[in-house]
């Protein structure tokens, strides 16, 4: 019998630990969501940590936003680019709706994940997709899951929409000079005072450019913070009328579907103006006097609408960027450039073209197309002869239409009894051309018909 003996190696190497993070969501900051929130976070520490195998990567989570659209999830992308770098090997999280809401995101991004070596597992439906043989299962779940997120919104917005028709409604979201104390909209007076100063402002002639200017040299923040106020956002307070204690509803309607987009409500859905719902900070008449002198402004200075039109408009298209081409003079000559580059060189690599050597060459093609009609034409032909022909190839209904026409026609040849047992599924009567030859042979007298036609003819092998 040999001996066996075992060489031990000097230093045995550790098995390497699977990097695992986990990945939470709540939809909004209510207590119970934080709550919830914060739950999820130690549950996953605990859960990670008590596996030897597993090494805690990073928790990932995204507070208050929605699930349907994973571009605004900071969190949720910050993990995704983890991945790519091959830091996370396996995702934690406690069900599909968590992940995503929307079925196809929540697809897309497990399907990248899987090519990207990485699964994702879900605990409340108990689905794993490394180990997941086909996304049905997948699928189903994330159906449901954004189903229910439709439901919710509806439900939500049915509620919203009987609140406005009862002046009741109270947006989370206050402008500039209010607080929200108690659901209800409270005067700010450190910022009350900049709104009453800027209708003084433009009612004494300033222009709304002035009025952002003297913000700025005075350093006074905006509402989100930043040091940087813009004649827009002026206009904005200038037109607002909750700045009168009244309420205009529904200024922008969102879809019914997913993802929910939102649009300027120009009387696609119902709208409501309520007055008296919270203090106001300016006095009507001065209000409505702003009003008058926007739309007075709006006559002298609005830029005129009417467009020059060219028989190049909107017929060159740039072929970096898919912007259309703008007519400019540029040192007194006529060019065409894209108007994407034309507003940022560095966004598109496209340059300017003398409008002379466009009609030169729009010309030359056309001559090219007349005097070698038949050399372009006839090749144009016969690459859609061969599309045609490979279309019909692969079309199985005109494969199947081709065999019963063969099997006819080898009916029609045989030069023995003939077996009509593959003309009962066509049940196709004869043509006339065809029983003219049939009665012609029976009765032994020379048809009118000298020959027949090629699908009837025996072969005479």
């Amino acid at each position: 019998m040999p001996e066996v003996r075992l060489i031990t190696p000097i230093t045995r190497q550790n098995t390497k630990k699977m990097q695992v993070a986990a990945y939470c969501r709540v939809s909004s900051n209510s207590a119970d969501q934080l709550n919830s929130y914060a739950a999820q976070i130690r549950a996953y520490k605990k859960y990670i940590g008590a596996r030897d195998d597993w090494e805690l990567v990073d928790i990932f989570a995204d507070e208050g936003l929605t699930g349907m659209k994973s571009e605004t999830r900071d969190e949720f992308q910050r993990m995704i680019r983890m991945c790519e770098l091959k830091q996370i090997d396996l995702i934690i999280t406690k069900s599909i709706s968590r992940f995503a809401r929307n079925t196809k995101d929540a697809l897309a991004y497990v399907r990248k994940l899987k090519l990207l070596g990485v699964g994702v597992q879900f605990e409340k439906e108990g689905i794993s997709t490394l180990s997941m043989g086909d996304e049905m299962l997948l699928n189903t779940f994330s159906a449901l899951a954004q189903e229910e997120s439709q439901s919710i919104s509806m439900n939500q917005r049915l509620s919203i929409v009987k609140r406005m028709e009862l002046g009741e409604y109270v947006d989370s979201n206050a402008p500039y000079g209010y607080r929200l104390v108690d659901k209800m909209l409270t005067v700010y007076e450190p910022e009350a005072g900049i709104v009453r100063n800027i209708f003084a402002l433009y009612l004494q002639g300033f222009s709304t450019s002035e009025i952002a200017k003297e913000l700025n040299k005075l350093n006074i923040p905006t509402k989100a913070g930043k040091e940087t106020w813009r004649p827009s956002r002026v206009a904005y307070i200038l037109k607002n009328e909750r700045y009168i204690g009244d309420s205009f509803y529904q200024k922008t309607y969102r879809e019914t579907t997913v993802p929910f987009n939102q649009h300027p409500n120009r009387g696609q859905e119902d709208r409501f103006y309520a007055k008296g719902t919270h203090p106001g900070i300016v006095e009507k008449d001065a209000f409505d006097a702003a009003q008058t002198l926007i739309e007075k402004r709006k006559d002298v200075f609005a830029k005129a609408t009417t467009q020059n039109i060219y028989p190049l408009t909107s017929r060159i298209q740039c072929s970096e960027c898919g912007s259309f081409y703008r007519r400019r003079i540029v040192s007194g000559t006529v060019k065409w450039v894209c108007s994407l580059h034309k507003d940022d060189s560095t966004a598109c690599d496209s340059n300017y073209y003398n409008e002379e050597r466009i009609y030169d060459g729009f010309i030359s093609l056309v001559n090219k197309l007349r005097f070698s009609e038949d050399n372009i034409l006839g090749q144009v032909i016969s690459r859609l002869e061969m599309t045609l022909a490979a279309m019909k190839r692969n079309n199985l209904a005109a494969r199947d239409l081709s065999k019963s026409i063969a099997e006819l026609n080898a009916c029609l040849n045989n030069s023995g009894p003939w077996d009509t047992s593959p003309l009962k599924s066509i049940r196709r009567k004869p043509t006339r051309s065809a029983q003219s030859w049939q009665n012609s042979r029976t009765s032994g007298r020379r048809s009118s018909i000298q020959k027949p036609p090629s699908y009837l003819r025996k072969s005479r092998n």
